[in-house]
């Protein structure tokens, strides 16, 4: 397909993701943050204490990438999505679509970028009204914006069934007639209704199935393809990850610890965080899987709702140091890495350091001090 530039000579239509004109980030986080107050815990404290779900996140987004989000379950990453798609409203930071400021807008106000910004959620089976027919779901985003005659929403909503791998035939179904699969695909197909132009994936495939997994990441690349779509592919399986992503954001305890484009950060990691979820991927080849580098953090993940000073790793990280202690760091070049590749940490990996062989240097009472009441960074009050 073509178009004329005034001259009589055709030239290419591109699609969003192959138009070199969209060079500004379609998304733009900025110190962006999420608290949730819960019931004081402490037996002389009233009020409320705040979970630090997701806490100063800056990040970007281009057309037509897809961005992986990776961490531990708890580290934010369902919370961080459902700021960007504006279910919930921030704690503080900001959030451009588009060039357009959306971090406070109204429902009322939103409602426009509904078509533009869509969501798969995680459970294939919560996610769907039982009791409503499969050709209903599909269709809401055509009732809820006044799109089109019942007829037509019907004819576009079968062809979306069939775009997706469903059998348009079973428009009148219900989702308990549909397999986990299957029923992840209607999620897609009403995700797809209104052509967004980005789509929040969370976790669309950890409830599913390893082979029925590659039907849907498959299904998920071809869509793209097909309608220039900018992904946020969230999960906490990396070989998923990699397989999808443009580019891989590593999240841990509300913070982005680093990000790389996707093969740099498997052949240069630089987080020990990172590290420690890259050895923990299985490796088909049993000599390789006894030779490789082991790491196993101790102790368990801290509170949310009282993160640890400084670095929020160093509770846990093999080359901790009395500086990671006090100091908080930034994401940021380290070493020689490319602009693309950046890493909140005071001592990053070389690329040939053994992590398993390092030790913390720093005190337990360093640890402690760390989560005293009274040395808190931050309670949250004030958002």
């Amino acid at each position: 397909m073509s178009e004329s530039d005034g001259s009589g000579t055709p030239k290419p239509v591109l699609s969003p993701s192959q138009d070199t004109r969209h060079d500004d980030p379609l998304l733009r986080l900025e110190h962006v943050s999420k608290s949730f107050p819960v019931q004081s815990s402490k037996l002389f404290r009233r009020g409320h204490e705040f979970v630090h779900a997701v806490d100063d996140v800056s990040l970007e987004v281009r057309p037509g990438e897809t961005l992986g989000l990776v961490g531990e379950t708890g580290c934010g990453k369902s919370t961080l999505a459902r700021c960007i798609a504006r279910l919930y409203d921030l704690s503080g930071g900001s959030i451009t679509f588009d060039g357009k400021d959306i971090s406070h807008l109204s429902r009322r106000g939103m409602r426009p970028l509904r078509s533009e910004i869509q969501m798969i959620f995680q459970d294939p089976y919560g996610s769907l009204n039982p009791r409503r027919r499969v050709g209903s779901i599909i269709g809401d985003p055509f009732a809820i914006h006044g799109i089109d005659s019942r007829t037509e929403r019907k004819k576009k909503v079968q062809d979306l069934m069939e775009r997706v791998g469903l059998n348009p035939e079973h428009y009148n179904r219900f989702p308990a007639d549909f397999s986990g699969g299957q029923r992840q695909r209607i999620g897609t197909a009403r995700a797809l209704a209104l052509r967004p132009r980005m789509v929040i994936c969370d976790e669309p495939v950890s409830a599913l199935d390893v082979s029925v997994q590659a039907q849907i990441i498959n299904m998920l690349k071809d869509l793209q393809d097909d309608f220039g779509l900018t992904y946020i592919f969230i999960s906490h399986d990396l070989s998923v990850v990699r397989h999808v992503s443009d580019r891989i954001a590593v999240m841990y305890l509300g913070h982005i610890v680093e990000v790389a484009p996707s093969a740099e950060l498997f052949e240069k990691t630089r987080h020990p965080y990172t590290r420690a979820l890259l050895s923990a991927l299985p490796v088909a080849d049993p000599d390789a899987a006894d030779s490789r580098e082991r790491i196993l953090l101790v102790g368990e993940i801290p509170s949310p709702t009282n993160p640890p000073s400084g670095c929020r790793f160093h509770t846990r990280c093999p080359k901790a140091r009395p500086d990671c202690v006090r100091t908080d760091p930034v994401l940021q070049r380290v070493l020689d890495d490319g602009a693309e590749h950046q890493t909140a940490c005071l001592h990053p990996l070389a690329i040939d350091e053994d992590m398993s062989l390092s030790r913390p240097q720093i005190e337990d009472t360093e640890i402690d001090t760390a989560s005293i009441p009274g040395q808190e960074t931050n309670t949250g009050g004030s958002q």
